[in-house]
Protein backbone atom coordinates (compact mmCIF):
# COMPACT_ATOMS: atom_id res chain seq x y z
CA UNK A 1 0.00 0.00 0.00
CA UNK A 2 1.19 3.34 -0.84
CA UNK A 3 0.29 6.03 1.79
CA UNK A 4 0.87 8.85 -0.10
CA UNK A 5 -1.56 7.60 -2.69
CA UNK A 6 -4.33 6.81 0.12
CA UNK A 7 -4.04 9.87 1.39
CA UNK A 8 -4.06 11.37 -2.51
CA UNK A 9 -8.00 9.22 -2.44
CA UNK A 10 -9.09 10.17 0.72
CA UNK A 11 -8.56 13.73 0.16
CA UNK A 12 -10.55 13.30 -3.20
CA UNK A 13 -13.23 11.81 -1.37
CA UNK A 14 -13.14 14.69 0.86
CA UNK A 15 -13.40 16.91 -2.24
CA UNK A 16 -16.09 15.34 -3.52
CA UNK A 17 -18.45 15.22 -0.20
CA UNK A 18 -17.50 18.81 -0.01
CA UNK A 19 -18.94 19.25 -3.51
CA UNK A 20 -22.23 17.36 -2.40
CA UNK A 21 -22.39 19.08 0.52
CA UNK A 22 -22.18 22.41 -0.78
CA UNK A 23 -22.99 22.52 -4.34
CA UNK A 24 -22.64 25.36 -6.29
CA UNK A 25 -25.87 26.11 -7.38
CA UNK A 26 -24.85 27.24 -11.08
CA UNK A 27 -22.50 24.66 -11.94
CA UNK A 28 -24.41 22.18 -13.77
CA UNK A 29 -24.85 24.76 -15.85
CA UNK A 30 -21.23 23.78 -17.00
CA UNK A 31 -22.80 21.25 -18.82
CA UNK A 32 -23.96 21.76 -22.56
CA UNK A 33 -26.74 19.52 -22.64
CA UNK A 34 -28.06 20.64 -19.25
CA UNK A 35 -27.94 24.44 -20.59
CA UNK A 36 -30.51 23.35 -23.62
CA UNK A 37 -32.44 21.61 -21.40
CA UNK A 38 -33.44 24.34 -18.81
CA UNK A 39 -33.92 26.71 -21.69
CA UNK A 40 -36.41 24.34 -22.85
CA UNK A 41 -38.21 23.81 -19.46
CA UNK A 42 -38.09 27.43 -19.35
CA UNK A 43 -40.02 28.01 -22.91
CA UNK A 44 -42.18 25.11 -21.83
CA UNK A 45 -43.61 26.16 -18.79
CA UNK A 46 -44.18 29.28 -19.51
CA UNK A 47 -46.02 28.67 -22.45
CA UNK A 48 -48.05 26.13 -20.63
CA UNK A 49 -48.91 28.82 -17.74
CA UNK A 50 -49.91 31.09 -20.13
CA UNK A 51 -51.84 28.84 -22.38
CA UNK A 52 -54.02 27.96 -19.37
CA UNK A 53 -54.66 31.53 -18.31
CA UNK A 54 -55.70 32.38 -21.62
CA UNK A 55 -57.93 29.82 -22.29
CA UNK A 56 -59.56 29.97 -18.71
CA UNK A 57 -60.23 33.89 -19.93
CA UNK A 58 -61.67 33.22 -23.45
CA UNK A 59 -63.97 30.34 -21.59
CA UNK A 60 -65.25 32.30 -18.93
CA UNK A 61 -65.46 35.35 -21.50
CA UNK A 62 -68.05 33.49 -23.95
CA UNK A 63 -69.94 31.21 -21.12
CA UNK A 64 -70.17 33.15 -18.09
CA UNK A 65 -70.14 29.70 -16.50
CA UNK A 66 -68.10 28.60 -13.64
CA UNK A 67 -69.34 24.91 -14.17
CA UNK A 68 -67.89 25.07 -17.80
CA UNK A 69 -64.58 27.01 -16.51
CA UNK A 70 -64.31 24.04 -14.37
CA UNK A 71 -64.89 21.34 -17.17
CA UNK A 72 -62.64 22.59 -19.51
CA UNK A 73 -59.75 23.04 -16.93
CA UNK A 74 -60.58 19.40 -15.74
CA UNK A 75 -60.26 17.94 -19.15
CA UNK A 76 -56.45 18.92 -18.98
CA UNK A 77 -56.20 17.14 -15.80
CA UNK A 78 -58.16 14.07 -16.24
CA UNK A 79 -55.73 12.06 -18.35
CA UNK A 80 -53.02 12.92 -15.57
CA UNK A 81 -54.70 10.98 -13.29
CA UNK A 82 -53.07 7.70 -14.60
CA UNK A 83 -50.78 8.33 -17.57
CA UNK A 84 -47.68 9.64 -16.02
CA UNK A 85 -46.98 6.63 -14.79
CA UNK A 86 -47.36 5.01 -18.63
CA UNK A 87 -45.22 8.15 -19.47
CA UNK A 88 -42.82 7.07 -16.91
CA UNK A 89 -42.38 3.26 -17.83
CA UNK A 90 -42.15 4.44 -21.27
CA UNK A 91 -39.25 6.90 -20.02
CA UNK A 92 -37.45 3.71 -18.89
CA UNK A 93 -38.39 1.41 -21.80
CA UNK A 94 -37.22 4.05 -24.72
CA UNK A 95 -34.66 6.83 -25.36
CA UNK A 96 -35.94 9.48 -23.33
CA UNK A 97 -34.65 12.13 -26.57
CA UNK A 98 -37.21 9.73 -28.50
CA UNK A 99 -40.17 9.95 -25.94
CA UNK A 100 -39.60 13.85 -25.82
CA UNK A 101 -39.48 14.55 -29.27
CA UNK A 102 -42.57 12.98 -30.05
CA UNK A 103 -44.60 14.51 -27.21
CA UNK A 104 -43.03 18.20 -28.14
CA UNK A 105 -43.74 18.09 -31.53
CA UNK A 106 -47.25 16.35 -30.69
CA UNK A 107 -47.94 19.72 -28.31
CA UNK A 108 -47.03 21.94 -31.46
CA UNK A 109 -49.25 20.80 -33.90
CA UNK A 110 -52.18 20.49 -31.49
CA UNK A 111 -52.20 24.07 -30.23
CA UNK A 112 -50.99 25.29 -33.91
CA UNK A 113 -54.70 24.31 -34.70
CA UNK A 114 -56.07 25.22 -31.51
CA UNK A 115 -54.45 28.87 -31.89
CA UNK A 116 -55.72 29.05 -35.44
CA UNK A 117 -59.24 28.99 -34.47
CA UNK A 118 -58.76 31.62 -31.61
CA UNK A 119 -57.07 33.81 -34.48
CA UNK A 120 -60.42 33.46 -37.30
CA UNK A 121 -62.38 33.69 -34.24
CA UNK A 122 -64.02 30.11 -34.87
CA UNK A 123 -63.13 28.86 -31.27
CA UNK A 124 -66.14 26.87 -28.86
CA UNK A 125 -65.95 26.44 -25.37
CA UNK A 126 -66.10 22.57 -25.99
CA UNK A 127 -63.40 22.67 -28.23
CA UNK A 128 -60.85 23.39 -25.21
CA UNK A 129 -62.38 20.17 -23.93
CA UNK A 130 -61.13 17.94 -26.66
CA UNK A 131 -58.01 20.13 -26.81
CA UNK A 132 -57.41 19.75 -23.41
CA UNK A 133 -58.07 16.05 -22.91
CA UNK A 134 -55.35 15.62 -25.93
CA UNK A 135 -53.20 17.74 -24.34
CA UNK A 136 -52.81 16.16 -21.10
CA UNK A 137 -52.23 12.81 -22.67
CA UNK A 138 -49.41 13.83 -24.63
CA UNK A 139 -47.98 16.25 -21.10
CA UNK A 140 -48.62 13.09 -18.99
CA UNK A 141 -46.23 10.88 -21.36
CA UNK A 142 -43.48 13.51 -21.65
CA UNK A 143 -43.17 14.82 -18.46
CA UNK A 144 -41.91 11.90 -16.23
CA UNK A 145 -39.23 11.74 -18.94
CA UNK A 146 -38.35 15.53 -18.62
CA UNK A 147 -37.55 14.59 -15.17
CA UNK A 148 -35.53 11.62 -15.19
CA UNK A 149 -33.45 13.14 -18.75
CA UNK A 150 -31.73 14.63 -15.85
CA UNK A 151 -29.95 11.65 -15.12
CA UNK A 152 -28.77 10.69 -18.85
CA UNK A 153 -27.21 14.22 -18.76
CA UNK A 154 -25.84 15.00 -15.34
CA UNK A 155 -23.33 13.17 -12.98
CA UNK A 156 -24.18 12.62 -9.30
CA UNK A 157 -21.89 15.67 -8.20
CA UNK A 158 -23.99 17.74 -10.28
CA UNK A 159 -26.99 16.49 -9.25
CA UNK A 160 -27.65 18.98 -6.29
CA UNK A 161 -27.34 22.19 -8.60
CA UNK A 162 -29.22 20.45 -11.41
CA UNK A 163 -32.31 19.78 -9.30
CA UNK A 164 -32.09 22.98 -7.86
CA UNK A 165 -31.90 25.00 -11.17
CA UNK A 166 -34.65 22.61 -12.29
CA UNK A 167 -36.54 23.44 -9.71
CA UNK A 168 -36.30 27.11 -10.54
CA UNK A 169 -37.26 26.24 -13.82
CA UNK A 170 -40.68 24.71 -13.14
CA UNK A 171 -41.69 27.24 -10.21
CA UNK A 172 -40.94 31.02 -11.98
CA UNK A 173 -42.49 30.09 -15.13
CA UNK A 174 -45.12 28.66 -13.71
CA UNK A 175 -46.22 32.13 -11.88
CA UNK A 176 -44.58 33.89 -14.71
CA UNK A 177 -46.76 33.02 -17.60
CA UNK A 178 -50.51 33.75 -16.95
CA UNK A 179 -48.78 37.38 -15.12
CA UNK A 180 -46.99 37.80 -19.13
CA UNK A 181 -50.17 36.22 -20.74
CA UNK A 182 -52.72 38.77 -18.79
CA UNK A 183 -50.33 41.60 -19.31
CA UNK A 184 -49.68 40.55 -23.61
CA UNK A 185 -53.76 40.48 -23.58
CA UNK A 186 -54.28 43.36 -22.29
CA UNK A 187 -51.73 45.07 -25.06
CA UNK A 188 -52.08 42.60 -28.03
CA UNK A 189 -55.20 40.86 -27.48
CA UNK A 190 -56.33 37.22 -27.18
CA UNK A 191 -55.91 35.98 -30.40
CA UNK A 192 -52.24 37.37 -31.43
CA UNK A 193 -51.14 36.95 -27.41
CA UNK A 194 -52.43 32.59 -28.06
CA UNK A 195 -50.36 32.78 -31.42
CA UNK A 196 -47.46 34.05 -29.78
CA UNK A 197 -47.41 31.36 -27.23
CA UNK A 198 -47.06 28.40 -30.13
CA UNK A 199 -43.49 30.05 -30.52
CA UNK A 200 -42.40 29.25 -27.27
CA UNK A 201 -43.26 25.34 -27.48
CA UNK A 202 -41.73 24.92 -30.71
CA UNK A 203 -38.63 26.71 -29.42
CA UNK A 204 -39.26 23.88 -26.57
CA UNK A 205 -39.21 21.20 -29.14
CA UNK A 206 -35.80 22.57 -30.78
CA UNK A 207 -34.07 21.96 -27.32
CA UNK A 208 -34.97 18.62 -27.29
CA UNK A 209 -33.60 17.87 -31.25
CA UNK A 210 -30.26 19.64 -29.92
CA UNK A 211 -29.45 17.23 -27.29
CA UNK A 212 -26.98 14.36 -27.48
CA UNK A 213 -25.55 11.72 -26.01
CA UNK A 214 -25.08 7.96 -25.74
CA UNK A 215 -28.30 5.94 -26.18
CA UNK A 216 -26.02 2.47 -24.64
CA UNK A 217 -27.55 2.63 -21.70
CA UNK A 218 -31.24 3.11 -22.20
CA UNK A 219 -30.72 -0.41 -24.60
CA UNK A 220 -29.05 -2.26 -21.54
CA UNK A 221 -32.36 -0.88 -19.50
CA UNK A 222 -34.71 -2.14 -21.92
CA UNK A 223 -32.85 -5.44 -21.27
CA UNK A 224 -32.55 -5.32 -17.52
CA UNK A 225 -36.23 -4.18 -16.82
CA UNK A 226 -39.15 -6.77 -17.00
CA UNK A 227 -42.51 -4.64 -17.19
CA UNK A 228 -43.84 -5.91 -13.50
CA UNK A 229 -40.63 -4.24 -12.54
CA UNK A 230 -40.61 -0.75 -13.78
CA UNK A 231 -44.12 -0.63 -13.24
CA UNK A 232 -45.14 -1.65 -10.27
CA UNK A 233 -42.53 -1.35 -7.76
CA UNK A 234 -42.92 2.72 -7.34
CA UNK A 235 -46.48 1.94 -6.22
CA UNK A 236 -45.17 -0.93 -3.53
CA UNK A 237 -42.55 1.94 -2.07
CA UNK A 238 -45.05 4.51 -1.83
CA UNK A 239 -47.26 2.26 -0.54
CA UNK A 240 -44.53 0.99 2.44
CA UNK A 241 -43.11 4.01 3.05
CA UNK A 242 -45.60 6.10 5.65
CA UNK A 243 -44.16 9.37 5.17
CA UNK A 244 -43.88 9.70 1.50
CA UNK A 245 -47.36 7.75 1.53
CA UNK A 246 -48.44 11.20 3.58
CA UNK A 247 -46.91 13.74 1.17
CA UNK A 248 -48.93 12.17 -1.84
CA UNK A 249 -51.74 12.25 -0.11
CA UNK A 250 -51.21 16.41 1.44
CA UNK A 251 -50.57 17.21 -2.51
CA UNK A 252 -53.65 15.40 -3.85
CA UNK A 253 -55.55 17.18 -0.61
CA UNK A 254 -54.20 20.80 -1.93
CA UNK A 255 -55.79 19.57 -5.51
CA UNK A 256 -59.03 19.12 -4.82
CA UNK A 257 -60.07 20.92 -2.33
CA UNK A 258 -57.45 23.93 -1.94
CA UNK A 259 -57.07 24.83 -5.50
CA UNK A 260 -60.38 26.33 -6.30
CA UNK A 261 -58.86 29.91 -6.45
CA UNK A 262 -57.56 29.49 -9.65
CA UNK A 263 -59.80 27.85 -12.18
CA UNK A 264 -61.87 31.31 -10.34
CA UNK A 265 -59.85 33.74 -10.75
CA UNK A 266 -61.31 35.28 -13.88
CA UNK A 267 -64.78 35.69 -12.13
CA UNK A 268 -62.78 37.16 -9.04
CA UNK A 269 -61.13 39.51 -11.40
CA UNK A 270 -64.14 40.28 -13.64
CA UNK A 271 -67.17 40.36 -11.09
CA UNK A 272 -65.60 40.53 -7.84
CA UNK A 273 -63.35 43.41 -8.19
CA UNK A 274 -64.21 45.24 -11.19
CA UNK A 275 -60.49 45.18 -12.62
CA UNK A 276 -61.27 42.68 -15.72
CA UNK A 277 -58.41 41.07 -17.92
CA UNK A 278 -55.26 43.80 -17.00
CA UNK A 279 -56.25 43.57 -13.22
CA UNK A 280 -56.03 39.54 -14.08
CA UNK A 281 -52.53 40.07 -15.29
CA UNK A 282 -52.02 42.28 -12.18
CA UNK A 283 -52.99 39.48 -10.06
CA UNK A 284 -51.14 36.82 -11.49
CA UNK A 285 -47.85 39.02 -11.49
CA UNK A 286 -48.42 39.21 -8.09
CA UNK A 287 -48.07 35.57 -8.17
CA UNK A 288 -44.83 35.58 -9.47
CA UNK A 289 -43.85 38.08 -6.95
CA UNK A 290 -44.62 35.92 -3.77
CA UNK A 291 -43.74 32.86 -5.87
CA UNK A 292 -40.27 34.43 -6.07
CA UNK A 293 -40.32 34.83 -2.62
CA UNK A 294 -41.21 31.43 -1.76
CA UNK A 295 -37.88 30.04 -4.06
CA UNK A 296 -35.97 32.24 -1.47
CA UNK A 297 -37.40 31.15 1.49
CA UNK A 298 -37.17 27.36 0.42
CA UNK A 299 -33.09 27.62 0.31
CA UNK A 300 -32.82 29.96 3.67
CA UNK A 301 -35.39 27.04 5.15
CA UNK A 302 -33.53 24.54 3.45
CA UNK A 303 -31.44 22.82 6.67
CA UNK A 304 -34.64 23.44 8.92
CA UNK A 305 -34.16 20.66 11.79
CA UNK A 306 -38.01 20.25 11.68
CA UNK A 307 -39.33 19.86 8.21
CA UNK A 308 -42.50 17.75 8.90
CA UNK A 309 -43.86 20.79 11.03
CA UNK A 310 -42.58 23.15 8.54
CA UNK A 311 -44.85 21.29 6.11
CA UNK A 312 -47.91 21.59 8.34
CA UNK A 313 -47.57 25.17 9.37
CA UNK A 314 -47.21 25.72 5.66
CA UNK A 315 -50.23 23.72 4.56
CA UNK A 316 -52.11 26.01 7.51
CA UNK A 317 -51.19 29.02 6.26
CA UNK A 318 -52.03 28.60 2.78
CA UNK A 319 -55.45 27.75 4.26
CA UNK A 320 -55.53 30.71 5.94
CA UNK A 321 -54.64 32.58 2.93
CA UNK A 322 -57.80 31.29 0.95
CA UNK A 323 -59.95 32.21 3.68
CA UNK A 324 -58.97 35.98 3.59
CA UNK A 325 -58.81 36.07 -0.13
CA UNK A 326 -62.50 34.81 -0.51
CA UNK A 327 -63.58 37.60 1.53
CA UNK A 328 -61.58 40.14 0.17
CA UNK A 329 -63.33 43.04 -2.39
CA UNK A 330 -60.28 45.23 -2.05
CA UNK A 331 -58.12 44.92 -5.38
CA UNK A 332 -55.15 46.28 -2.99
CA UNK A 333 -56.18 43.89 -0.06
CA UNK A 334 -56.34 40.52 -2.63
CA UNK A 335 -53.11 41.51 -4.24
CA UNK A 336 -51.39 41.04 -0.98
CA UNK A 337 -52.92 37.58 -0.33
CA UNK A 338 -52.20 36.85 -3.72
CA UNK A 339 -48.44 37.31 -3.12
CA UNK A 340 -48.46 35.35 0.40
CA UNK A 341 -50.46 32.19 -1.64
CA UNK A 342 -47.96 32.23 -4.06
CA UNK A 343 -45.45 32.06 -1.56
CA UNK A 344 -46.57 29.16 0.47
CA UNK A 345 -47.68 27.00 -2.93
CA UNK A 346 -43.75 27.02 -4.11
CA UNK A 347 -42.94 26.58 -0.19
CA UNK A 348 -45.36 23.55 0.22
CA UNK A 349 -44.69 21.73 -3.61
CA UNK A 350 -40.90 22.45 -2.99
CA UNK A 351 -40.90 20.92 0.92
CA UNK A 352 -43.11 18.10 -0.63
CA UNK A 353 -40.96 17.36 -3.72
CA UNK A 354 -37.78 17.93 -1.54
CA UNK A 355 -38.87 15.05 0.73
CA UNK A 356 -39.91 12.63 -2.01
CA UNK A 357 -36.89 13.08 -3.44
CA UNK A 358 -34.56 12.27 -0.27
CA UNK A 359 -37.13 9.34 1.11
CA UNK A 360 -36.92 7.59 -2.81
CA UNK A 361 -34.04 5.06 -3.39
CA UNK A 362 -32.46 6.57 -7.03
CA UNK A 363 -34.13 3.52 -9.24
CA UNK A 364 -37.56 4.14 -8.39
CA UNK A 365 -37.70 7.83 -8.26
CA UNK A 366 -38.70 8.18 -12.07
CA UNK A 367 -41.58 5.95 -11.00
CA UNK A 368 -42.25 7.86 -7.31
CA UNK A 369 -41.72 11.70 -9.00
CA UNK A 370 -44.83 10.52 -11.16
CA UNK A 371 -47.21 10.50 -8.51
CA UNK A 372 -46.35 13.98 -8.57
CA UNK A 373 -47.92 14.83 -12.17
CA UNK A 374 -50.53 12.11 -11.31
CA UNK A 375 -51.81 14.51 -8.32
CA UNK A 376 -52.53 17.20 -10.96
CA UNK A 377 -54.63 14.88 -13.06
CA UNK A 378 -56.86 14.10 -9.61
CA UNK A 379 -57.52 17.95 -9.41
CA UNK A 380 -60.00 17.19 -12.33
CA UNK A 381 -61.91 15.89 -9.31
CA UNK A 382 -62.02 18.81 -7.09
CA UNK A 383 -62.19 21.22 -9.84
CA UNK A 384 -65.83 19.61 -10.79
CA UNK A 385 -66.73 19.40 -7.46
CA UNK A 386 -66.01 22.91 -6.98
CA UNK A 387 -66.92 23.87 -9.95
CA UNK A 388 -70.67 22.88 -9.01
CA UNK A 389 -70.93 24.21 -6.00
CA UNK A 390 -69.98 27.60 -7.56
CA UNK A 391 -72.38 27.11 -10.16
CA UNK A 392 -75.52 26.57 -7.77
CA UNK A 393 -74.04 28.89 -5.39
CA UNK A 394 -74.37 31.58 -8.33
CA UNK A 395 -78.15 31.13 -8.69
CA UNK A 396 -80.72 33.59 -7.20
CA UNK A 397 -81.74 31.50 -4.48
CA UNK A 398 -77.90 30.43 -3.25
CA UNK A 399 -77.87 28.16 -0.64
CA UNK A 400 -79.28 28.40 3.02
CA UNK A 401 -78.16 27.23 6.68
CA UNK A 402 -80.39 28.55 9.14
CA UNK A 403 -79.47 32.89 9.00
CA UNK A 404 -76.72 31.60 6.91
CA UNK A 405 -76.89 32.62 3.31
CA UNK A 406 -74.19 31.30 0.57
CA UNK A 407 -73.79 32.24 -2.97
CA UNK A 408 -77.05 34.34 -4.16
CA UNK A 409 -75.38 35.70 -7.40
CA UNK A 410 -72.00 34.85 -9.98
CA UNK A 411 -69.80 37.21 -7.19
CA UNK A 412 -70.84 35.99 -3.87
CA UNK A 413 -71.24 32.55 -5.66
CA UNK A 414 -67.21 32.10 -6.68
CA UNK A 415 -66.10 33.67 -3.31
CA UNK A 416 -68.01 31.24 -0.89
CA UNK A 417 -66.94 28.49 -3.04
CA UNK A 418 -63.45 29.50 -2.48
CA UNK A 419 -64.20 29.93 1.67
CA UNK A 420 -65.80 26.17 1.39
CA UNK A 421 -62.36 25.24 -0.18
CA UNK A 422 -60.16 26.86 2.10
CA UNK A 423 -62.53 25.34 5.20
CA UNK A 424 -62.36 21.67 3.48
CA UNK A 425 -58.49 22.29 2.88
CA UNK A 426 -57.58 23.32 6.42
CA UNK A 427 -59.90 20.48 8.18
CA UNK A 428 -58.63 17.48 6.03
CA UNK A 429 -54.99 18.83 6.09
CA UNK A 430 -55.09 18.39 10.39
CA UNK A 431 -56.56 15.39 9.88
CA UNK A 432 -53.71 14.03 7.65
CA UNK A 433 -50.73 15.34 10.16
CA UNK A 434 -53.23 13.73 12.64
CA UNK A 435 -53.54 10.36 11.11
CA UNK A 436 -50.20 10.03 9.98
CA UNK A 437 -48.04 11.12 12.72
CA UNK A 438 -44.62 10.44 11.76
CA UNK A 439 -45.19 12.96 8.97
CA UNK A 440 -45.42 16.00 11.34
CA UNK A 441 -42.25 14.34 13.14
CA UNK A 442 -40.09 13.75 9.78
CA UNK A 443 -36.59 16.02 10.53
Amino acid sequence: MDPENDNAETQLEIREISVLRKPNVLSAFSIRNFRILWIGRVTSNMSRQMREFLRAWIVWESTKSPLRLGIVSASLALPMLFMPFVGGFLADKLDRRLVLKFTETALIFLWGIVAALVYFQQIQWWHFIVSGLVSGVIQSIGRPGHQAILGNIVSQSYMPSAIALDTAADTWPRAAGPAIGGILMGIIGVRLTFLLHVFGQIFTAITIFLLRWDTSEERLKRIRNDFRGSFFDGFSHVWNERILFGLIGLGICYAMVGSSVHFLMPVFADAILNVGATGLGFLMTSSTIGASLGSLAVISLVNFPRRGYLLFAVACINAAFLFGFSRSETFSLSICIIIGMGMVNVLFRAFRVTLMQVLTPNHLKGRVISFQTAIQGMSWIGVLFMGSIAEILSTQTGISFGPLKLGGNISSGAADTVLIGAILYGVTTILFFWLVPSLRRFK
